[in-house]
C-alpha cells in the first residue's frame, strides 16, 4: 500500500525475534509479502519495488556531491 507499510513491517522484523525468524525463512518476495499480510501489514510487490528504488536514490543522494550543495554552511 505504501512505503509506510513496508517501513512498519521492517520495524516489526527488527524488533521481534519471532517475526525476524519467520522473515528469514522466506525464500521469495511472494513469501515475504504473504508473511507481512498475515501479520496485518498491507504490503505488495509494487511496495517492495518502490521501497528498493527509494532506498537506492536516498543512498545515492547521501554520497553524491550534489548533497553538499543542499547542506547548511558549517559555522
Amino acid at each position: 500500500m505504501s512505503r509506510e507499510a513496508v517501513s512498519d513491517f521492517l520495524h516489526a522484523v527488527e524488533h521481534s525475534q519471532k517475526v525476524r525468524n519467520a522473515a528469514s525463512s522466506c525464500r521469495s518476495d511472494d513469501e515475504l509479502i504473504a508473511l507481512a499480510n498475515q501479520l496485518g501489514f498491507s504490503v505488495n510487490q509494487r511496495d517492495l519495488n518502490q521501497d528498493s528504488r527509494d532506498s537506492a536514490m536516498t543512498q545515492w543522494f547521501e554520497v553524491s556531491r550534489i548533497n553538499s550543495s543542499f547542506q547548511p554552511p558549517k559555522t
